[in-house]
């Protein structure tokens, strides 16, 4: 309506996509790090997420929260971090939140970059691509 403002919806989910290096192996990696934009004040609780990778797509749903595996007093958000050898080319990443709701962001990827290709398509979402030196907040479509 005329005169109303719209309401936004705030992202859920921060997610940060970067090459990186295995300490281990030496070889090159994409570090995926999903976070609530939530903080939590008594424990810093881990992302419980399915991840799928596939032919040019990333799955990742999200199944909830898990506690820390330390007692020890926390803050910060909830997070899944991994590391995924071998993505490369274009490649999709679709994260699933707990209502079932997805978001998609389509990258291109290599072992020294990543960039954003596409606008991020689906519920709210931030990414974060420092290679490509771009923060971008979706809107719901």
């Amino acid at each position: 309506m005329p005169g109303q403002k719209e309401e936004k919806i705030q992202p859920e989910f921060r997610l940060h996509v970067a090459p990186a290096i295995n300490e281990r192996t030496g070889r090159p990696t994409t570090l995926v790090v999903l976070q609530t934009t939530k903080s939590f004040s008594t424990f810093r609780y881990t992302l419980a997420v399915v991840d799928r990778p596939g032919n040019g797509v990333l799955r990742l749903k999200v199944l909830g929260l898990r506690t820390p595996s330390l007692d020890l007093p926390a803050t910060g958000p909830a997070e899944f971090r991994k590391e995924y050898e071998g993505l490369s080319g274009d490649f999709t990443i679709v994260v699933e939140g707990l209502d079932g709701s997805q978001t998609s962001i389509s990258t291109h990827i290599t072992p020294g970059r990543v960039t954003l290709t596409a606008p991020v398509s689906g519920r709210a979402l931030e990414v974060d691509i420092p290679s490509a030196n771009r923060t971008q907040r979706a809107h719901p479509t």
